[in-house]
């Protein structure tokens, strides 16, 4: 079988079901990563196909802030593949966002992030893949692949990544803000608070490393249990325990529940770190600035916040 990711995207994104309706954005000018950049598969841990979601109207630097987290954390993660899907157009209208008038084509919002600088290393290495397609499409196109992966012997789990404020101790994780049950066939979830603040944690120094803080119970799942840091059953010697402390001390505990209220029921794994990050001024504000800033402080106004600035206020 095949050791990288490579030869199994291509014969994902050829299933005849998809009819070419799902892609990898590549601009013609632009050489595709070769098999050498491709991300190798780990034989002795699972290897993680993370999909990142979201209107990113527009793209900003609480995005690649995050991205840049994802890709740094990578190796205690398991992540292998970063898939970065910006929503269609209409799917952005029909959500009814403050100050949607303004909705950066999805052409647009793909090209920032492919020729965002801090993001070129990623994408040549193979780890962030642009997704284009549908709603339905790009789902299916990842669930081919990662079946295609597990047929041939690979650990691989397909997970959607979760912003901070997809998940709330005020509703059902079927419900809004999450509605986790649109997502489709994902394996998993991933929600984690380092990047954005969660309702259901607060940020705490535990007070001895064995009994942390748990976050709060959410409706429609089960109570949270530790994850993978459990003790001697899952890591068994003492070198496998100071790796767990290790991997906590980078990203935070690991807390797991079930959606009881999603179909399928997924696992939901949480990194509880004693720090959350803002992700600074937020997709409405940046578009409140577009709607009502002056043309000739436009760009000076937005410069802090956004990606790709020229190509935005040329665009407007």
């Amino acid at each position: 079988a095949p050791n990288t990711i490579s030869p199994y995207l291509q014969a994902a994104l050829q299933h005849p079901s998809l009819s070419g309706t799902v892609s990898i954005y590549n601009p013609s000018f632009s050489p595709s990563p070769s098999p050498q950049t491709s991300p190798s598969l780990a034989h002795n841990k699972p290897n993680t196909l993370l999909l990142y979601p979201g209107s990113f109207n527009p793209p900003h630097v609480g995005h690649l802030a995050t991205i840049q987290y994802l890709y740094l954390h990578r190796q205690t993660l398991n992540l292998t593949t970063l898939f970065l899907f910006s929503d269609p157009s209409s799917t952005i209208l029909s959500k009814r966002k403050a100050h949607n008038s303004i909705i950066l084509p999805l052409s647009l919002r793909n090209e920032i992030f492919y020729n965002t600088p801090e993001l070129t290393p990623l994408i040549q290495a193979g780890f962030l893949q642009i997704l284009v397609g549908t709603m339905d499409s790009h789902i299916q196109f990842l669930r081919y692949l990662t079946d295609l992966m597990v047929k041939d012997g690979w650990d691989v789990k397909l997970v959607g990544f979760l912003g901070g404020d997809k998940l709330s101790r005020d509703s059902k994780p079927d419900e809004k803000p999450g509605e986790l049950g649109i997502w489709g066939p994902v394996d998993e979830f991933l929600i984690l608070n380092a990047r954005r603040p969660v309702d259901f944690y607060t940020p705490s120094t535990p007070s001895t490393p064995s009994n942390p803080l748990a976050p709060e119970n959410l409706p429609g799942c089960t109570k949270w249990e530790r994850g993978r840091g459990t003790g001697d059953n899952f890591w068994g010697v003492e070198a496998e325990r100071g790796a767990e402390r290790e991997a906590e001390r980078e990203v935070g505990v690991e807390w797991v529940c079930r959606a009881l209220s999603v179909e399928g029921e997924p696992i939901i794994r949480f990194q509880a770190n004693g720090e959350s990050m803002s992700d600074g001024v937020s997709s409405t504000a940046i578009r409140k600035i577009m709607c009502e800033a002056p043309n000739e402080i436009l760009h000076e106004e937005l410069a802090p916040h956004v990606l790709g600035v020229d190509m935005v206020v040329e665009w407007l």
